[in-house]
């Protein structure tokens, strides 16, 4: 009975002990030093800045942001621009040396980005000072080919709209490719295979029905003579769809018909 009494003292004493100094306890998860896999490379774009430590390996990196670099520049709204490829590649702006890895690299691009374009409800700013170097670093590069295959456009577009965007040349190339991604090309106009005729108007319906968070008013549809040229997307600071000025939306082509050339990987150099 001693021995007993003498052990069920014993255990309660070693309940107090941990209950009063944590004797025994996990430490806190949040006071462990983060697992190599889970430390963000400084050598990633700035737009993973964001992405969660518990996200899998597989995942690619702009998949895994949370946020997107918001910019304090002076303008009211982004006109993301998608140009049709096979209408670029076809005519004499395609033929130069630089338009090969867009137009002759035997890869059957569609739509294409032509650029992030910083707007106002009335005119856009362009050219703007800017602290950033006036060429575009080769890391940007890079990944900037990967949604515009022409060196000459990326360079083109940095100095003429990025500089207006208030941001780096890395978040605001990171900020373009999150605003391609968040906008869904229609299965249909992905890389058909054969010519077809179809008005603008049908063309942003497509749009609309692959993307309902998109409204009429926010998505429009240009012509190059009697081509399809591109589909522009307003978006606001943070590239969630808003509605277009009216300044921007006189630009779509409506229901006149025009074409779109199939894709294909190897054009003429005319």
């Amino acid at each position: 009975m001693i021995r007993t009494a003498l052990a069920v003292i014993f255990l309660i004493g070693v309940a107090l002990l941990q209950q009063r100094f944590g004797f025994g306890e996990r430490p806190d998860a949040s006071l462990r030093p983060p697992a190599a896999s889970d430390a963000q490379s400084s050598s990633e774009p700035s737009a993973t800045a964001d992405a969660s430590p518990t996200q899998p390996e597989t995942v690619p990196a702009s998949a895994t942001a949370t946020k997107v670099p918001v910019s304090d520049g002076d303008f009211d709204f982004y006109l993301l621009t998608l140009s049709w490829s096979p209408t670029h590649c076809s005519g004499d702006e395609g033929a130069g040396r630089d338009d090969d890895l867009q137009c002759r690299s035997g890869r059957p691009y569609g739509f294409v980005l032509h650029g992030l374009w910083p707007q106002n409800e009335r005119g856009w700013p362009e050219s703007c000072p800017s602290d950033e170097p006036r060429r575009v670093a080769e890391q940007v590069m890079q990944e900037a080919l990967k949604l515009s295959p022409s060196e000459k456009l990326v360079q083109h577009e940095w100095e003429k709209h990025g500089t207006c965007s208030g941001l780096s040349q890395a978040d605001y190339y990171a900020s373009a490719a999150l605003a391609v991604e968040s906008v869904r090309v229609p299965k249909a106009f992905k890389q058909p295979q054969s010519m077809t005729t179809i008005t603008a108007n049908d063309l942003r319906r497509a749009f609309l029905d692959a993307n309902p968070g998109l409204s009429q008013s926010g998505i429009l549809v240009t012509c190059r003579r009697n081509d399809i040229g591109e589909v522009r997307v307003c978006l606001d600071k943070e590239l969630r769809p808003r509605a277009c000025s009216r300044e921007t939306l006189k630009s779509h082509c409506g229901g006149r018909e025009a074409r779109m050339l199939a894709v294909r990987g190897n054009w003429p150099r005319n």
